[in-house]
């Protein structure tokens, strides 16, 4: 036991002697290469200390379209025990779906003032549980003008947009309780790429005319010159700016004449990226230029059923998630910044109706069909080729994900 205490010692007091040394040649190394104001000349730590002048941020951003809840679909969430609401067994696959992106969007149709019954079409009223239980999914980025802001009336509007302004995480826009909240942009940073969206649609149904009047900020209909006001204050605040469009013509699988336009003007006018909703089924996409177009996205859940017969009807049920990734190059010696979007990609979803045994009723699942089965949708390999070639119709580059090899 002494002789190994003795050896101990020994290594102590040799290792001591080693690093004395090391550090005073380090000493007499850095003495050698500095200045007479003790600034550092040394070669090797300047070259481990220099920063790489380039420096790269990413964002994977993932879109998709309608929150359209009719009232089966708000029955079959209905506890009568607790007299709750709870949709989150309809979003497992989508919460699933959503967990490697960073923005993660959809467009809310309906409005939500648990103050007042809930309504189905056409004139909707729908629980709040349901926007709980899409941000508990993922969802951070939320459009809410449509042409059903105005289904509940002004109250009703400015109970929904006072429920998601409450909401810190989340960027929801396009109907605003005051004039103060809809011309307060909200900012938002992911992975180091800081992006806003302006949300519009085309009307309103013809309803809350005289309220609009009095109370324009309720929803924000689309009009070029409000576009351009909006634009310009935010433009030079965010690396990325995204569009929602609330447009076009319902079940049509194309873009009309006025949809290209539109989206024309705001790529000429500094839109990055543009989303659309209101047709109910898919639509194509394209670039513009520097600006990635997705026309419609189709509902995201529903129950406007018939997918059955979707090669005919070509509605309802069937819609898309779009996929994108954005890169952020900041070259500090040049003093540029260039943002890239790329790798654009899709992959079709469908609401899935079927009898809960649990429940006692039917129930509903938001399926991608890339984890789609026989058992959910009998015809889905014709439903998934016929709505992929809707969406390539203006540019058929864009990676459809496959469907899977049951």
């Amino acid at each position: 036991m002494a002789r190994l205490k003795k050896r101990v010692k020994k290594k102590i007091i040799l290792v001591t002697f080693i690093i004395s040394f090391v550090l005073l040649g380090f000493f007499a190394f850095n003495l050698m290469f500095s200045d007479n104001d003790g600034n550092s000349k040394n070669p090797i730590k300047n070259i481990l200390e220099r920063e790489d002048p380039i420096k790269t941020y990413t964002a994977k951003l993932i879109a998709t379209g309608d929150g359209l809840i009719h009232s089966p679909l708000y029955n079959a969430a209905y506890n009568s025990s607790t007299k709750t609401y709870d949709f989150s067994n309809m979003l497992t696959l989508t919460k699933e779906k959503l967990k490697d992106y960073d923005i993660k969007y959809y467009n809310q149709e309906t409005v939500f003032d648990d103050t007042q019954s809930y309504t189905s079409y056409p004139v909707f009223n729908t629980p709040s549980a349901f926007g709980q239980n899409m941000i508990d999914a993922g969802f951070n980025l939320v459009s809410l003008s449509s042409n059903h802001s105005m289904d509940k009336g002004a109250s009703g509007a400015k109970v929904s947009a006072d429920w998601w302004n409450s909401k810190d995480d989340i960027l929801a826009t396009g109907m605003a309780s005051s004039n103060e909240m809809r011309n307060n942009y909200k900012i938002m940073n992911a992975n180091g790429i800081t992006y806003t969206m302006l949300s519009y649609t085309y009307g309103t149904n013809g309803l809350g005319g005289s309220a609009l009047a009095n109370e324009p900020y309720l929803v924000n209909l689309f009009s070029e010159e409000q576009a351009l006001e909006d634009i310009a204050a935010v433009r030079d605040k965010v690396d990325v700016l995204i569009v929602s469009m609330h447009w076009g013509d319902e079940y049509k699988q194309s873009a009309t004449e006025k949809q290209r336009a539109q989206a024309k003007f705001l790529a000429d006018n500094g839109v990055d990226i543009i989303l659309g909703t209101h047709s109910h089924c898919i639509e194509p996409w394209e670039w513009i230029d520097d600006t990635v177009v997705f026309y419609s996205f189709g509902n995201f859940i529903s129950n406007q059923m018939g997918a059955e017969q979707a090669l005919v009807r070509k509605v309802g049920v069937v819609g898309m998630f779009a996929t994108l990734d954005i890169t952020k190059t900041v070259d500090t010696e040049h003093d540029t910044t260039t943002i890239k979007i790329d790798n654009i990609g899709a992959d079709l979803n469908y609401t899935y109706r079927y009898y809960n045994k649990d429940k006692g009723k039917n129930d509903y699942l938001v399926i991608p069909f890339s984890k789609m089965e026989s058992k959910y949708l009998s015809n889905y390999e014709d439903v998934y080729n016929e709505f992929s070639e809707v969406l390539r119709m203006y540019d058929s580059n864009i990676n459809i994900e496959s469907l899977p090899q049951n």
